[in-house]
């Protein structure tokens, strides 16, 4: 080969990647470095230990500890009804002795819950610690939503939520797929070492946490305690936009019933679609809300804009609706086409939802009390994951589904149209905004 050959085969020669391009690459799907990576990678190991519990803990309560089915569901639910009770003071105690020093502590107390829960073999040893352990995830959701506000402000505020959203998606897929060897196996041995591994992805969370910044760790001294001086320090409790804003996003959030109660059951019920189509409808979610997520949450810094999110959710969860309620008896491959369609519709839905919810739950929490709103702001979800299997059973898998299936759309529909308005009730707590960057 001549030297003018040899130089043109070396110059069309494909390159590998250089390390530096696959680092760019690797930062531009990541936050930021520092805290918001942090917190990224710490929620990325506590989800991929929710990925394990969710999928397995009802296999081991009723394989290993030996209760019965009707125990172990009636149990949970009393538990998470009782835990919602949490939400707000445990969000005080953050706001009171800083985001990070509260969630390292409910971290703790959620790994020696699930530690003990290995022991448990009657039904009041399992109700008193899954009672505690939801309590502390009560807590920690809130000390989280306020340690986010502590490391960001405006867009990358909400940006690092829709990161975390993100990561929540991934970390469980892991998680879920991690169990799928120990569910095959079917074995006490295999559910007890699941069930350790999971209790030690909560202290393995708290490692990252230890970097932060000492701004994202201690308590905003002026905030809470002024409130409390001028004897408001439950002040959300008087905050009527925001309880306003709470119960909509809460009616809107049923949507993530519908994906893990409705359609499972609706599919293999109700429709000729083949069942590995609920594996798809999944799929199809899990992939939209990682891809887009945090495109569709630009924007949702300014408050106009974050209920107006919320109002398309609305109509996207009635459009997913409808479509669903006319594959009931629908023949395979024209039901499987509407499902595919309700999927992407639902999805819509949950990608507007979570960050118009994003948006608003921040900006419209005064600086120095975001623990006890962010706790606030879960009751709405934790009230609507209580009711979702009992009214979507009798709306959509009764008697008349049809007919349930497009009330439950105009239930949406109206709550996402109310949004806007309710930015403009009267009652609202007076705060001034913490400034946010422009997003230009």
């Amino acid at each position: 080969m001549s030297a003018p050959d040899a130089a043109a085969g070396t110059a069309s020669a494909p390159r590998p990647p250089s390390p530096g391009r696959a680092r760019a690459v690797l930062g531009a799907l990541l936050p930021p470095p520092g805290d918001s990576r942090l917190l990224a990678v710490s929620w990325l190991v506590k989800t991929v230990g929710s990925g394990l519990y969710l999928t397995t803990s009802t296999l081991f309560f009723t394989r290993v500890v030996g209760l019965p089915v009707h125990q172990v569901a009636s149990g949970l639910t009393l538990a998470g009804i009782v835990a919602l009770a949490g939400a707000v003071p445990l969000g005080k105690l953050a706001d009171r002795f800083g985001p990070r020093r509260t969630y390292t502590v409910l971290l703790g107390i959620q790994f020696a819950t699930m530690a003990a829960l290995a022991f448990a073999r009657t039904f009041p040893a399992f109700l008193a610690l899954v009672l505690v352990f939801l309590l502390a995830e009560q807590g920690s959701t809130a000390a989280r939503g306020a340690l986010v506000a502590t490391v960001g402000e405006g867009a990358e505020r909400v940006r690092l939520r829709a990161y975390l959203r993100v990561v929540t998606n991934v970390g469980i897929t892991i998680g879920a797929a991690a169990s799928a060897l120990v569910i095959q196996a079917d074995t006490a041995a295999g559910y007890m070492a699941l069930l350790w591994c999971t209790a030690l992805t909560y202290p393995a969370a708290a490692v990252p946490l230890r970097r932060l910044r000492s701004r994202a760790g201690t308590p905003v001294a002026a905030g809470p305690r002024k409130a409390e001086r001028s004897g408001s320090g439950w002040q959300v409790l008087r905050d009527v936009r925001y309880a306003a804003v709470t119960l909509i996003c809460g009616v809107l959030s049923l949507q993530a019933q519908i994906l893990s109660f409705a359609v499972p059951l609706w599919v293999l019920r109700h429709t000729e679609a083949p069942p590995v189509l609920v594996s798809g409808i999944v799929a199809v979610n899990t992939v939209m809300v990682i891809c887009l997520q945090i495109r569709f949450s630009r924007g949702a810094e300014d408050d106009g804009r974050a209920a107006r999110m919320c109002r398309r959710s609305g109509i996207a969860l009635f459009a997913a609706c409808a479509l669903v309620s006319f594959t009931g008896g629908m023949g395979g491959w024209a039901a499987t086409a509407l499902l595919l369609l309700f999927a992407a519709a639902l999805t819509l839905g949950e990608l507007w939802l979570s960050a118009g919810s994003f948006g608003l739950s921040f900006s419209l929490a005064p600086d120095g009390m975001h623990g006890q709103y962010q706790g606030f702001f879960s009751l709405g979800r934790g009230a609507a994951t209580a009711v979702a299997p009992a009214l979507i059973a009798v709306l959509c898998l009764g008697d008349h589904p049809r007919a349930g299936w497009l009330a439950l759309g105009a239930l949406f529909a109206v709550a996402g149209a109310a949004a806007p308005f309710a930015l403009r009730a009267r009652g609202a707590v007076r705060h001034e905004p913490s400034p946010s960057p422009s997003t230009g």
